[in-house]
């Protein structure tokens, strides 16, 4: 069974969302547990914008880590779920990923990796603004 142009470029685009921009969130969201915006002091109204921005991003990307660990969490196949998890979130190799889930690495690469990140990149769509399906109208996620 071989990918369609969409689905690999889907496929490489949800790889591409946990290497760079998952990761990404994660840090900025560890942020918005730091402190909160304090209006003692402050100078000027600019400044205060500036403060609360920096807040807004760090909540908003905290709720993208929810959401992103919840939509894992929903899957109804577990093979999807821990591929997911084991490959994305604890970073092990497809040799492990194997091992883990006993199937053979190839399995894992042709039918559960695509699937997964598949439904993953629909369910992702469905509950945020963020689009890493592949179509003929829509060239980048």
């Amino acid at each position: 069974m071989t990918f369609t142009k969409q689905e690999k470029q889907t496929y490489d685009n949800v790889r591409k969302f946990f290497k760079t921009d998952f990761e990404r969130y994660c840090q900025l969201a560890e942020l918005a547990d730091l402190k909160s915006v304090s209006y003692d002091g402050i100078a000027n109204r600019n400044n205060t914008n500036h403060q609360e921005n920096k807040v807004i991003t760090a909540v908003y990307c905290k709720n993208i880590v929810e959401t992103v660990k919840n939509i894992v969490e929903r899957m109804r196949d577990d093979r999807y779920k821990k591929f997911i998890q084991y490959r994305f979130f604890e970073h092990l190799s497809i040799w492990q990923i194997s091992q883990k889930l006993q199937y053979s690495e190839t399995t894992i690469k042709t039918t559960i990796a695509r699937n997964a990140c598949l439904l993953f990149a629909d369910m992702l769509a469905m509950v945020t603004d963020i689009d890493l399906r592949k179509d003929d109208d829509n060239e980048s996620h």
